[in-house]
């Protein structure tokens, strides 16, 4: 009885294990899966506030880093034509 479940439990993984890469590398599924992901990201809410907020976090501590480390960076602009 075990053995019968044990001998199907291996089967299982041996036919799950030889998936097809060919497949998965495919351009036609990584169309799919951006046509998914696109579609999931369009209508929810929680997710674009999400962005925005990590968006204006990021911009915050490049601006407080181009601050604090102005004098390395504003020595080298100059009012020059090329």
């Amino acid at each position: 009885m075990y053995q019968d479940k044990i001998r199907q439990y291996l089967n299982e993984t041996k036919s799950d294990s030889s998936i097809d890469t060919k497949t998965i590398n495919s351009k036609e599924m990584k169309t799919k899966i951006e046509a998914i992901v696109k579609d999931y990201l369009k209508d929810n809410k929680e997710i674009e506030d999400k962005m925005v907020d990590i968006s204006s976090n990021v911009l915050t501590q490049l601006y407080k880093t181009l601050w604090l480390k102005r004098n390395v960076w504003q020595k080298t602009l100059t009012n020059k034509s090329n």
